[in-house]
């Protein structure tokens, strides 16, 4: 009779922790994800205590059996206070994970703002890094070939330089040819 009794109450807190969304240790590792945490979950507490205490009431006072013993009472009473705790701790991890998530969002604008920063920085440095490059002219150059050479024109090579296509160039003579 008791074995039955206890079975019944171990089967009925399986399924208020399940109502409840409460995962044992246990269960809790194999799972990948964490518990999700409702919004509005602070009436959570009062109310799933509140209905499993009508619960269990409900539960001794029509079984059948009119005489409940103090032994049964107390491992209800057991039962629920272990629950109560369990619950309570719920509530407070749900500040908590509230406030992480704020520091989060928080920590993730302070990264992208980093990141925003460092990417102007570095295309700053490049732009300010640019080398020159130079060309010695040969004997037998002009300053097409030498264009050509460095895939720009002539136009451009004389702008470089501030010269004219018409100035004659000289072996030994240095040309800017890219910024």
């Amino acid at each position: 009779m008791n074995r039955d009794k206890d079975e019944a109450e171990q089967e009925f807190m399986k399924e208020i922790a399940d109502d409840l969304g409460y995962t044992p240790k246990a269960e809790r590792k194999q799972r990948s994800k964490g518990v999700v945490l409702r919004s509005g979950s602070g009436f959570l507490i009062p109310g799933g205590i509140g209905i499993l205490l009508l619960i269990a009431i409900v539960f001794f006072f029509f079984t059948g059996n009119s005489e409940v013993s103090e032994k049964d009472l107390r491992s209800i009473q057991a039962g629920l206070n272990s629950l109560e705790a369990k619950l309570s701790l719920l509530d407070g991890l749900e500040e908590r994970i509230s406030r992480l998530e704020k520091e989060g969002k928080k920590l993730k604008q302070s990264v992208n703002k980093i990141a925003e920063r460092s990417l102007n920085n570095q295309k700053k440095r490049s732009s300010s890094q640019v080398k020159r490059r130079y060309h010695t002219v040969q004997s037998g150059e002009s300053l097409y070939t030498i264009a050509k050479k460095y895939s720009i024109s002539t136009d451009k090579l004389c702008k470089l330089n501030k010269i004219t296509p018409k100035k004659p160039i000289q072996p030994g003579q240095k040309l800017l040819v890219g910024q």
